[in-house]
C-alpha cells in the first residue's frame, strides 16, 4: 500500500511539472519540466516500478493539461487531440525504460549508466509522441532534422538531470559524513568518560586487595589467639569474597579497555580538536540541564596529544565542576590554551561562587566533595579533581594550580612541559 501511495504522489508531482512547458515544432508538442522531475524520482526511488509511475503520469498529466485548456476556452475535442499524445509520451518512456533494464548488458542502475538510458528513453518517447500527433493530425511531422533536434534536447535535459543528481549525491554524502563525525565525537567523549571511570575502578580494585589482605591477616591472628571458630571462618570468608570481587573488577576492566577504550585511543589528536569535541559535549550538557552558562574556548597554541582520553578527562572534569558550581546562576566558563617558553598552559576559569579558602588544601583528596544534594541527601563521589591531579602530574609530568575567591570565581591552571610532547606542535 505504501508503494502505491508513493507511486501516485510521484506521478502527481510529475504531472504538475508537465504544466511548466514551452511549445516546440507544432502546436501541442511541448518541452516540459516533467521529464527532468520524472528522471530524478526514478533514480531516487529504486524500489518503485518505473512502469507504474509512468502509467500513472500518462493519466494525470493529460488530465491536468486538459482541465487547464478547457478552462482557458478550448473545446473538448480539440483539447483531447492536443493532450492524448502526452499520454503516449509517458507510456513510451516507461516501456522503454522497463525493457532497457531487462537487458543483461545494462546491469544495475547507477549514476554512470543512468544518463545514457534516460537519454534513449527521452528520444524514443518524443519520437513516439510526434508519430502519435502525426496520426491524429493526419500530417507527417517527423524528419531527420527534427530527430536530431530531439536528440539534442534529450542530451541537454540529461546533462541538467545529471548535474542535479550529482549535486544531490554530493550533498547527501556531506550530510552522512557530518553525521558520522558527530557520532564519532560522541564516542570519543563516551570513551573518555569510560576511561576516567576505569581509573577509579582500578583504584577500587587496589583498595579491595588491601581489604582482602587485612581480612586474611585478621584470620591468621584470630587462629593464633584461638578465637571462636565462627569469627575465624567469617574473617576468611571476607578475604575470599574480596578476592572474588577483585577478580570480577579486573575482568570487567580488561574487557572494557581492550574492546572499547583502546579502539579509540590509537591516534594522536590536536588539543584544538579535543577542545572542539569537549565544547560540543559541554554545550549539550548545559542545554539538557537547562542552565544559563556560556562556554568560551580560546586557542592560542596547538599541539598533538597522544593520550587524548586522559587530556579530555582533565579538561572535561574541570569544566563540569565549574558548571555544577555555577548551577542555575548566569555564568561563564573560559577555557584557554596558550604557551610560554617551557610550558603549554591550559586554564579553566569560571565566575561561579568560588572555593572556600579552608577547602583549597583538600580539593584534590580522593572522596572530598562540597556538592551536597538537598533533595536526596547524597554527597557526590569527589573523584574528579583527584583524577585531574593524578593525570596532570603522573601522565603528563605537569603541574596544576588553583586560584579562587569566594563569590568571584575559580581558575584552574595546568602547566604541561612542552618537552613531554616532543616536537609535535602544529
Amino acid at each position: 500500500m505504501d508503494k502505491i501511495k508513493k507511486t501516485i504522489y510521484i506521478a502527481f508531482f510529475v504531472s504538475l511539472a508537465a504544466q511548466i512547458h514551452v511549445n516546440f515544432f507544432i502546436n501541442g508538442f511541448i518541452i516540459a519540466l516533467s521529464v527532468i522531475v520524472l528522471a530524478i524520482f526514478l533514480y531516487c526511488y529504486e524500489d518503485l516500478s518505473p512502469l507504474y509511475i509512468t502509467m500513472c503520469a500518462a493519466i494525470f498529466s493529460p488530465l491536468f493539461r486538459m482541465i487547464l485548456l478547457v478552462v482557458s476556452g478550448k473545446q473538448w475535442v480539440e483539447t483531447f487531440k492536443l493532450v492524448l499524445p502526452d499520454a503516449v509520451f509517458f507510456i513510451a518512456y516507461g516501456i522503454t525504460l522497463f525493457n532497457i533494464y531487462k537487458l543483461p548488458v545494462v546491469g544495475k542502475k547507477s549514476i554512470k549508466n543512468f544518463p545514457v538510458i534516460i537519454t534513449i528513453c527521452d528520444v524514443v518517447a518524443n519520437i513516439t509522441e510526434l508519430m502519435a500527433r502525426s496520426i491524429i493530425n493526419d500530417t507527417w511531422i517527423l524528419s531527420f532534422p527534427i530527430i536530431i533536434e530531439l536528440i539534442i534536447i534529450a542530451v541537454v535535459r540529461t546533462i541538467l538531470i545529471q548535474v542535479i543528481l550529482i549535486a544531490m549525491e554530493t550533498y547527501s554524502s556531506l550530510l552522512i559524513k557530518q553525521e558520522h563525525d558527530e557520532e564519532y565525537k560522541k564516542l570519543i567523549v563516551l570513551a573518555s568518560i569510560l576511561e576516567n571511570e576505569l581509573y577509579i575502578m582500578d583504584k577500587n580494585a587496589n583498595e579491595i586487595e588491601d581489604i582482602m589482605k587485612q581480612a586474611f591477616e585478621l584470620y591468621k591472628k584470630m587462629e593464633q589467639i584461638k578465637a571462636p571458630r565462627e569469627l575465624i571462618e567469617s574473617s576468611l570468608d571476607i578475604s575470599k569474597n574480596a578476592h572474588e570481587i577483585k577478580g570480577d573488577y579486573l575482568s570487567i576492566i580488561g574487557i572494557l579497555k581492550n574492546s572499547f577504550v583502546t579502539e579509540y585511543e590509537n591516534n594522536e589528536i590536536s588539543i584544538k580538536d579535543i577542545l572542539n569535541i569537549i565544547k560540543t559535549d559541554l554545550v549539550n550538557y548545559i542545554y539538557s540541564h537547562n542552565l544559563n552558562i556560556e562556554i568560551s574556548v580560546r586557542i592560542k597554541a596547538n599541539f598533538l596529544v597522544k593520550k587524548h582520553f586522559k587530556m579530555m578527562s582533565i579538561i572535561r572534569n574541570l569544566a563540569i565542576n565549574a558548571i555544577e558550581a555555577i548551577n542555575q546562576d548566569k555564568g561563564k566558563i573560559i577555557i584557554l590554551v596558550e604557551q610560554d617558553h617551557e610550558n603549554y598552559i591550559i586554564s579553566v576559569e569560571d565566575n561561579g561562587p568560588g572555593i572556600k579558602t579552608s577547602n583549597l588544601s583538600s580539593i584534590y583528596f580522593h572522596g572530598f566533595s562540597t556538592k551536597f544534594s538537598e533533595e536526596t541527601g547524597n554527597v557526590q563521589r569527589g573523584v574528579g579533581l583527584a583524577v585531574v591531579k593524578d593525570y596532570v602530574e603522573n601522565i603528563f609530568e605537569g603541574e596544576i594550580r588553583v586560584e579562587s575567591r569566594e563569590n568571584k570565581g575559580t581558575k584552574f591552571e595546568i602547566l604541561l612541559p612542552r618537552s613531554a610532547f616532543g616536537e609535535k606542535e602544529i
